[in-house]
């Protein structure tokens, strides 16, 4: 009898000790990975002493086995196991198959189209590191869903990991930088810190490093041109720093001093010239384009540059050597909201407008662009922006200057192209022509998509069609507003008399109603 309490105590311990094995084998496994060495330990332990133990025990085990209660733990076993199995399963499904749903009215959990667009390109891996400190925490949980996005939506090719600064300042120090909440990206040789990380931000970053060879954007001066780095309405500040983000060099040319255009130019930018361009200085562009060439020309209506059409020599240029200009017009389209803004009532199939089809752009004051050549395979020219059917190009420039606006049968019909594009195959020549600068200044820049046209023109222009601009995400504006005092007044009457009394009534009626039939 002792020996057989003996043997059942053993038996118990030996069960005891098994179950806490692989207890601690499952914690392993899903903590430290130094631990990682010990689970098949653990769980050989585990396995090996819940036998024994059952072995010794054989008795009881048979008499378990042969009772009421094993036949409903039976079942209840085999529930349990089908339970479990299906979650297996789901489990499996879930991690080789990921899928993430954003129910948030912005999608502000998603990464944008433009960002997926890229990483699906990708040619090489991205690893993206993260600085962040213990006091950082919560600047480091805010940046782990949009990097976890980038893993996900590249299969792999953009990783990433957090490391602390102060713990590990070599790694900081393979960037050349110091400092707290921010971001290194590397691929290949190259890398980019990012000090106020953003899906923006990183997405530009993986740009540049796509494209390490930097090329250089020349804006043409000496003509009253729009400035470059003025940060007034009218000046061009917001265009120059976005290219400076995607890696152009952006610098000012004028080819009356320097008298050639720099070999590293990937495109030359005309902005609003309120003075015609010297014959000189149209021999140095025509040469620059038939090299190959890139050219974006902004074109404002001669009554706001007060250049006569004869005086308007890129215009003529344009005209005679590649069959589009601008007409000395200003569109007038009446049913807008504003007649004398020209807006986009469709756009092109091209390149330059495929990502902002849905989106609108505006044009203050803009004048007509047109083709005047006819069709030549060698040649391809699309209408980018197109406006509606109602507007037409105003010639009258005093009755538009007094508010008086009517079509006559002389003036071009809508609807108008607003901006053409030109490439020519043969010598690689791209050229966009746009009837107004005003849309890429400062006060129109961020105005719809004009931001991604000309960015978009200019990445065009110089065949980098893979380099785009990141559409900015619209917020949606939400405001609260406080409830007025009759509204305050029905609420507490719902609260404190209706929904009470009726749930009053409803209690007295079956009271009432059980008291009768008894």
């Amino acid at each position: 009898m002792a020996l057989t309490i003996k043997r059942s105590r053993l038996a118990l311990a030996l069960s005891a000790i098994g179950i806490a094995s692989m207890a601690v084998a499952g914690f392993l496994s899903l903590t430290d990975r130094s631990g990682t060495i010990w689970i098949p330990v653990a769980l050989g332990l585990g396995i090996f002493a819940l036998v024994a133990g059952l072995v010794l025990d054989r008795a009881r085990v048979r008499k378990v086995l042969a009772g009421r209660q094993a036949r409903y733990g039976t079942n209840a076993l085999i529930l349990s196991a089908a339970f479990i199995g299906v979650l297996v399963v789901i489990n499996g499904v879930a991690l080789r198959y990921p899928q993430r749903l954003d129910l948030t009215e912005d999608k502000e959990n998603s990464l944008r189209p433009e960002t997926l667009l890229l990483i699906s390109g990708l040619s090489e891996p991205v690893s993206i590191t993260g600085f962040y400190s213990p006091d950082r925490a919560s600047f480091k949980d805010r940046m782990r869903p949009i990097l976890e996005q980038y893993r996900i939506q590249s299969k792999g090719l953009v990783s990433y990991e957090f490391v602390n600064p102060d713990a590990d300042p070599l790694a900081a120090d393979r960037f050349g930088f110091r400092g707290d909440a921010w971001l290194g990206v590397r691929m290949g040789e190259g890398s980019h810190v990012i000090q106020n990380p953003s899906e923006g931000e990183i997405t530009s970053a993986i740009v540049r490093l796509s494209n390490p060879e930097e090329r250089t954007v020349y804006f043409l001066t000496g003509h009253g041109e729009l400035e470059l780095n003025a940060a007034d309405g009218g000046g061009l500040a917001q265009f120059v720093q976005v290219l400076k983000l995607k890696n152009y060099g952006v610098e000012s040319l004028n080819l009356l001093v320097e008298a050639a255009i720099p070999a590293d130019a990937a495109v030359l930018v005309v902005a609003a010239p309120v003075t015609g361009l010297e014959e000189e200085e149209l021999d140095l562009i025509d040469e620059f384009l038939n090299a190959g060439g890139g050219l974006v020309a902004l074109l404002e209506p001669s009554p706001i540059t007060e250049l006569e059409a004869e005086q308007d020599s890129l215009n003529s240029y344009l005209r005679d050597n590649w069959g589009v200009y601008a007409r000395d017009d200003v569109v007038i389209d009446p049913q807008a909201i504003y007649a004398d803004v020209g807006l986009a009532f469709a756009y092109g199939d091209h390149p330059i407008t495929e990502r902002i089809q849905t989106f609108t752009t505006q044009f203050p004051y803009v004048r007509s662009v047109e083709i005047s050549r006819g069709p030549d395979p060698a040649l391809s020219i699309v209408e980018l922006v197109i406006t509606s059917p109602s507007s037409w190009g105003e010639t009258d420039f005093g009755d538009l200057l007094d508010g008086r606006t009517a079509q006559s049968e002389d003036e071009a019909a809508g609807p108008l192209a607003l901006a053409v594009a030109l490439e020519d195959f043969r010598t690689q020549t791209r050229i966009v022509v746009v009837g107004d600068a005003d849309f890429a200044s400062n006060a129109g820049f961020s105005a719809g998509a004009n931001g991604d046209l000309i960015v978009n023109s200019v990445d065009w222009a110089a065949k980098l069609d893979n380099l785009i601009d990141i559409t900015p995400r619209q917020q949606t504006q939400r405001q609260v507003v406080p409830a007025t005092t009759s509204t305050i007044i029905m609420l507490s009457v719902l609260a404190l008399l209706i929904i009470p009394g009726l749930i009053l009534t409803a209690g007295g009626w079956v009271w009432w109603s059980r008291r009768r039939h008894n």
